[in-house]
């Protein structure tokens, strides 16, 4: 009996540290809980066990359709107008020698065959009264003396003589009839720098002493002073040798070694006191007022049109295209 006295408080000495220790460990929780609660937190119990409310998912919806429409925005906002992306091929190939020649074919209406050749692109003209662009793209004039930003600083500036075969093929046109498009040309630009490619096809229009070349419509007066000015401001941007080119014989004929077609031309362009002469009748400012874009970015193999659109609200509209 007394043996087993002995075994029975063994055991229940044995079992104290336990059970004091189970009961301290619950304490604590307790404790815990009751902080986490006085301050408006989740327990630890909680946090383990609870799941998430609906308020807690429909805001993590939320992040989710937000993050998607941001995406959807960004593509939208990656859909730059041939004029931005021009100006940034511009930018980057800057300092390339010769990264401002730019290719422009015509038609040889006679032959029915086309003609290309080199030019240099001399920049985007400012402020063109919209008038002006309506005449060369409408052929009419509605806009008046008013602007479109969203147009008028897409007109591109060249130079040529009066006596090349660009003029006489459009004069060619004309002659034979055609009244529609005989202005027509493309152009193409390639910039190795970024591996990009833009053909742009538009209308072309010529400035000369009086004005725009072969424009029967009488507002074009409208705007003669503004074209002539800056026909004057681009004779005195050119270089001494590029003026005097514009002094010397009827270009395209055989070159005379006896003659010498130098004789006569003045030095630079310039008078006996070193000053810009006159702009003479030989040179035109040649404009290409831009209709269609086809843009190409063979390094992501993107490719996107741009045209303009004259209904509505006038402006640029963009379609990516498959390369």
């Amino acid at each position: 009996m007394r043996a087993i006295m002995a075994l029975l408080l063994l055991s229940i000495k044995q079992s104290l540290p336990v059970s004091f220790a189970f009961s301290s460990h619950l304490s604590k929780l307790t404790s815990s809980s009751q902080v986490y609660s006085s301050t408006s937190c989740v327990s630890p119990t909680a946090m383990l066990f609870s799941s998430p409310s609906s308020d807690n998912d429909q805001g993590l919806a939320d992040i989710g359709n937000n993050r998607q429409q941001d995406i959807n925005n960004s593509n939208l906002d990656m859909m730059k107008t041939w004029k931005e992306r021009i100006d940034i091929s511009i930018a980057k190939s800057r300092k390339i020698r010769g990264s401002n020649y730019v290719q422009i074919s015509t038609i040889d209406y006679e032959t029915m065959e086309p003609r290309c050749r080199t030019v240099v692109f001399r920049g985007f003209m400012k402020d063109v009264p919209f008038g002006a662009v309506e005449e060369v793209l409408l052929g009419r004039g509605e806009g008046g003396e008013s602007s479109s930003e969203k147009y008028t600083d897409c007109v591109m500036k060249m130079i040529t003589d009066l006596r090349s075969n660009k003029v006489s093929e459009v004069e060619s046109f004309q002659t034979m009839g055609g009244t529609k498009d005989g202005n027509t040309v493309e152009m193409v630009w390639w910039f190795p720098k970024s591996s990009e490619q833009y053909r742009i096809r538009g209308r072309l229009q010529f400035i000369g002493n009086g004005g725009p070349l072969n424009n029967s419509d009488s507002k074009s007066s409208n705007h003669n002073d503004y074209f002539i000015g800056e026909r004057k401001q681009q004779w005195g941007n050119l270089s001494d040798m590029a003026r005097e080119q514009f002094y010397w014989d009827e270009p395209g004929i055989p070159y005379c070694t006896t003659k010498g077609h130098e004789q006569g031309v003045p030095p630079g362009g310039r008078d006996d006191e070193g000053k810009v002469l006159p702009v003479p009748d030989s040179f035109l400012l040649m404009l290409l007022y831009p209709t269609k874009i086809d843009y190409l970015k063979l390094g992501e193999n993107y490719r996107q049109i741009d045209e303009w659109k004259w209904e509505g609200e006038r402006q640029w509209e963009q379609l990516r295209m498959n390369p």
